[in-house]
């Protein structure tokens, strides 16, 4: 007989495919265990635009009605995961298009797919713009006629400083755009040293400091030794802390319980660690140094990467978290480094 006493308990999942002829298909789910078919996954969001959002998601021994239909039909995919109960709670980490599905035999009797999802491929692949906009026209406006002209119901995800940067500058003459959308997206995104992506329908831009909430968001502890009694204040310390966070020279990477709260948004969130070790920096002489932690331990989620595995150890959530005040700096450097 268990006698844990910890909130959160019990992973919670459900993969789900859509064909193109638009029928979705539940392929597994903790509902059904233990019957359920084995999942795994790797999903990475990121506000850097050298890298794009991803995941690779494996299913083992699907029906063969259901595995053809898979390799030949699957466009869309959605995952969700997490806990049955606690702030953890499942919800969805993924939802893209199918751009690849592969079919691999494991172990000699575990047949498998794989589906290579990439956050906006389609956008990218398949967006044409042939538009005119008129004299003083500002740059707001060219993003959000761009956006609405787009297939597949697009919807612009502007951060409220981004905005007001996009609404300040205007055009004194029309513009005509012709060609691909994403080009223009990120050449404007550019001008203005923000950050721009494409997830789950919606083009996003933003800042990566200013119009962060000074609250955070979430906040995350070590789990407390045995005996320990909270405080009050204590209470709504998420206690999901697996290892030793981990200093880098921009600020901290550390490794959660699965957590489908924490992604990459517009306005980007904040999170605080309480009470925690922190891995320091490896020193070497002469070469850049690490850039000071808040004195509040305050990061800027700017990469969330969940991964897991329905039968095995693995269901966490890894943050890069950059340090407050420096976040918008390094996104400036990694811009400058691609003109």
């Amino acid at each position: 007989m268990s006698t844990s006493t910890l909130s959160l308990f019990g992973r919670a999942y459900a993969l789900t495919v859509t064909s193109r002829n638009g029928q979705k298909k539940k392929l597994s789910c903790e509902a059904w265990e233990p019957e359920a078919l084995r999942v795994t996954f790797d999903v990475l969001e990121t506000t850097l635009p050298a890298q794009m959002w991803f995941a690779d998601i494996t299913i083992y021994n699907v029906n063969e009605a259901e595995m053809l239909d898979c390799l030949w039909n699957a466009s869309w995919i959605e995952l969700e995961a997490g806990f049955q109960k606690g702030p953890n709670k499942s919800s969805l980490i993924w939802g893209g298009p199918v751009l690849q599905v592969m079919f691999d035999r494991e172990n000699v009797v575990d047949f498998k797919i794989t589906f290579n999802s990439i956050g906006g491929v389609q956008f990218w692949q398949d967006n044409f713009i042939n538009a005119s906009n008129g004299a003083m026209s500002s740059q707001y406006q060219i993003v959000s006629n761009m956006i609405t002209q787009t297939h597949g119901n697009v919807k612009d995800n502007i951060g409220p400083v981004a905005a007001e940067k996009l609404k300040a500058k205007q055009y004194p003459r029309g513009r005509t755009l012709f060609g691909s959308t994403a080009k223009y997206l990120a050449q404007i995104a550019q001008d203005n040293g923000l950050s721009q992506w494409i997830a789950q329908n919606q083009a996003y831009m933003s800042e990566l400091d200013s119009g962060v909430n000074m609250t955070p968001a979430i906040t995350y502890g070590p789990p407390f030794p045995p005996g320990y009694k909270s405080t009050a204040s204590e209470k709504n310390v998420t206690r999901s802390i697996l290892g030793v966070p981990k200093m880098f020279q921009y600020g901290t990477i550390f490794t959660v319980l699965l957590d489908p709260r924490l992604a990459v948004v517009v306005p980007p969130l904040l999170v605080r660690l309480d009470k925690t070790v922190i891995t320091q920096f490896k020193l070497i002489p002469l070469v850049n140094l690490p850039v000071a932690l808040d004195q509040n331990l305050n990061l800027i989620a700017a990469q969330v990467r969940h991964y897991g595995d329905t039968r095995g150890n693995d269901w966490c959530t890894e943050v890069t978290g950059y340090t407050r005040g420096y976040a918008q700096k390094l996104l400036l450097q990694v811009l400058n480094a691609g003109k």
